[in-house]
């Protein structure tokens, strides 16, 4: 058994060097691109369908858009300008009598919007004690109507890094808190 091994570790050392020189001393098919010249290298990306322009071409093409687009540019904000001014005119009145209409009714939504907001926004508070497992915290918070997937802010908190880093206390959590800010006051 000793012998098979050695003539194995010498099997493969002997054709490991023997890859070692020939990478060594191979010269290949290698050609620098200085070797090759230019015009065989820019016919060849012809071929492959790209545009060779020399460094003056390509500064006047430059110059030249950059020039059309601030002209196009002059003649939109021209022409936005006077149809504005004209538009303006005509809208304001109808606007002053629209805005008066559509403030009270606004206000009107804002204020059962902001008291359904008010009624539908839960607090809870959770106490995390020593040895309490993080996966319990989105359990919890689910149970009580914080969140909608307990599970999901258990996975938030995994990903994010903040499951090893929860202190012990109490803390207090509404309905409209994402999972950043739930994952930032339990860390504090």
């Amino acid at each position: 058994m000793k012998h098979t091994i050695r003539a194995f570790a010498i099997g493969l050392f002997s054709a490991g060097l023997s890859m070692l020189i020939v990478h060594y001393f191979d010269e290949g098919t290698k050609q620098d691109l200085s070797e090759i010249p230019v015009e065989d290298i820019i016919d060849q990306l012809k071929e492959d369908g790209y545009r060779v322009l020399t460094e003056s071409e390509f500064i006047t093409l430059t110059v030249g858009n950059n020039d059309s687009d601030e002209e196009v540019s002059e003649q939109n904000d021209e022409e936005n300008n006077e149809t504005e001014v004209a538009k303006a005119d005509d809208d304001n009145n109808e606007e002053e009598a629209k805005e008066d209409t559509e403030d009270s009714a606004e206000n009107e939504e804002k204020n059962d919007e902001s008291r359904e907001e008010q009624e539908s926004v839960k607090s809870y508070t959770l106490t995390i004690e020593s040895g309490m497992p993080s996966s319990v915290i989105g359990t919890e918070l689910e149970k009580n109507g914080i969140v909608d997937d307990g599970r999901e802010l258990n996975q938030y908190l995994d990903d994010e890094g903040y499951s090893l880093r929860v202190q012990l206390g109490e803390f207090t959590f509404t309905s409209d808190m994402s999972f950043y800010e739930i994952a930032e006051k339990l860390t504090r």
